[in-house]
């Protein structure tokens, strides 16, 4: 693997896709069932299936029960490995909440709060006057 520049690196690149994978990949996302698993993004759906893919062979191991998958200032989605399916969390002016859980607290949560990320977005809705807990 090419050793990039520092400030070229990223977490992320760019993969190609036959279109055939594509076009079966964005019929599923307009299923129930992509979105009660919830998938929302083609990168959603090849994330999970290459990282379940390379685990069933023996080339990647999670590095712990649950993989940040994304955020933005509306919460985050983790993946949780046991459940095998996504999870987001929402980040609101009266709290957070896990929609898998439809609870204000839970393991999701606690994971969540983890995340560096995650917790600047608190300090920072926090100090706009949300009730959100401190980090």
């Amino acid at each position: 693997m090419p050793n990039y520049p520092e400030e070229t690196q990223s977490k992320h690149a760019t993969v190609r896709l036959p279109k055939e994978l594509l076009n079966a990949i964005e019929e599923f996302l307009q299923t129930d069932k992509a979105q009660k698993m919830g998938f929302l993004h083609i990168t959603d759906v090849a994330t999970t299936a290459v990282r379940e893919f390379l685990r069933d062979q023996g080339y990647y191991t999670p590095p712990d029960r649950y993989i940040n998958l994304n955020h933005d200032e509306n919460g985050i989605k983790i993946f949780d490995i046991q459940q095998r399916k996504p999870i987001q969390i929402y980040i609101r002016p009266q709290g957070i909440w896990c929609e898998q859980c439809q609870k204000t607290t839970c393991e999701h949560i606690d994971y969540a709060l983890t995340q560096p990320d995650i917790q600047t977005t608190i300090r920072k809705k926090r100090r706009e006057g949300w009730n959100l807990p401190d980090t």
